[in-house]
């Protein structure tokens, strides 16, 4: 008899590529449980990311530090009886601010990380490709870190 997951709960608003953030879903407890297996899956390109393929599904809860690119990605975990889905989140660049949210407001920009420059009204001012530079360097920065790390 396999473990019975409802539903897996969409993480609010967007979130910064390298937060720490809690994955919940709901859960009826079964005999015997099995660990479940919790993805996460590119809205566009439907590419899947396995997070972790020994979930304790009593526990109903997941701490994962994101570590996809920018872009719009849904959740998915399996308890053995097949997955189950969140809603859709969008997850920024960290030191990027996230895309407004669609209601037409903005979200709140993370907070600067230590040695990093703070944004600035200024930033506004640049032109197109100046922007598309400087994500380029900042995603080449965050491959190198996360090479560093894994190294």
């Amino acid at each position: 008899m396999f473990s019975e997951v409802q539903s897996i709960n969409t993480p609010g608003g967007s979130v910064a590529n390298g937060a720490t953030i809690t994955i919940t879903w709901t859960y009826t407890t079964q005999p015997n449980p099995l660990p479940g297996t919790l993805s996460v899956i590119d809205n566009t390109t439907k590419n899947t990311v396995v997070i972790s393929s020994n979930i304790t599904l009593s526990t109903q809860s997941f701490r994962w530090t994101v570590n996809v690119p920018a872009g719009t990605y849904y959740l998915a975990l399996n308890d053995g009886s097949g997955d189950k889905y969140s809603g859709t989140f969008t997850v920024f660049q960290a030191g990027a601010p996230p895309a407004p949210a669609a209601s037409g407001t903005a979200a709140a920009a993370p907070p600067a990380a230590s040695g990093a420059p703070a944004a600035t009204a200024s930033a506004a001012s640049l032109t197109g490709s100046s922007i598309s530079g400087y994500k380029l360097l900042f995603s080449l920065i965050v491959v190198a870190a996360v090479m560093v790390h894994f190294a």
